[in-house]
């Protein structure tokens, strides 16, 4: 008999739940027409939080190839929302800016967030919201603390 895999087990919902929220998120971008797409929108978001960063961090921030982060920082770039500009550093890699441009846009992003997330939580009571939020806290820190020291025992390539 094969293995059964609860598809309401934490990874599953946390996967389906983000998956539901993301759509509803986009549908809310797409709505607002604010002139980026969904994923430009989550760019810059990742951005406003996390201020200037270089581009393969943010790729992976956002959990995607750092190719479609370079696409998406191009327009971006065109449409005078980020600046780039070498990372004194390291002369090879871009450090990602928001432009002040970006502050209108991220206003409307942040509008569209708060809609997705009514449409999420309706008829959860406030005290349950918290539960889960320290919920999910603490998640992301067991997995953050678990993704570090995994990152320092890995040799250098």
């Amino acid at each position: 008999m094969p293995a059964k895999i609860d598809p309401e087990s934490p990874g599953f919902l946390v996967s389906t739940t983000a998956r539901l929220m993301r759509g509803a998120f986009e549908r809310e971008i797409e709505r607002a027409q604010i002139g980026v797409t969904a994923a430009e929108a989550r760019v810059l978001a990742h951005m406003s939080v996390c201020g200037g960063m270089r581009q393969n961090i943010l790729a992976d921030r956002l959990g995607c190839a750092p190719m479609s982060v370079t696409a998406f920082l191009d327009r971006l770039e065109r449409a005078g929302l980020i600046e780039r500009a070498a990372d004194p550093d390291d002369r090879r890699a871009k450090i990602a800016r928001l432009t002040p441009d970006a502050q209108p846009i991220l206003e409307q992003i942040q509008l569209a967030g708060e809609r997705a997330r009514g449409i999420a939580f309706a008829g959860v009571r406030p005290e349950d919201f918290e539960v889960f939020r320290a919920v999910c806290l603490q998640l992301r820190a067991n997995l953050e603390e678990t993704r570090t020291a995994r990152l320092q025992e890995e040799p250098a390539q």
